[in-house]
């Protein structure tokens, strides 16, 4: 599949999606006491992600209920991102917002992480 945006574009909008995806997962090892713990967590974030975000069903179809949902899931805005800069060729310009809220997340979850570490140790 050509793609038909920057590659650039995409890489950045990689990076904060995984930035964001690693705040997420530190925030998850922080407040899990075993491995088990961390494991439902992460699959109760998972399910909903693939569910929600427009990765398999399209959220135009589903009930405002979900749209909601969908919108506090880090993975709903990568996929738009992903498929407005793979498919239309589309800049970050015309998307800045979706990476703004990307960044905003990853900070927020890493803000969170080392308050919840910090607690734990003190």
């Amino acid at each position: 599949m050509p793609i038909h945006g920057s590659l650039l574009a995409l890489a950045v909008a990689m990076l904060a999606y995984l930035f964001t995806l690693l705040s997420l997962g530190l925030l998850i090892s922080t407040r899990a006491q075993n491995q088990m713990q961390a494991i439902q967590m992460t699959i109760g974030l998972i399910l909903p992600s693939v569910f929600f975000s427009g990765f398999i069903f399209p959220r135009d179809t589903m009930p405002w209920i979900f749209q909601r949902l969908g919108d506090v899931l880090p993975a709903t805005y990568f996929i738009e991102l992903a498929r407005a800069i793979i498919l239309r060729g589309a800049s970050l310009t015309e998307f800045w917002p979706h990476l703004a809220i990307l960044y905003g997340m990853g900070v927020a979850f890493f803000v969170l992480c080392a308050l919840q570490f910090r607690r734990r140790l003190g």
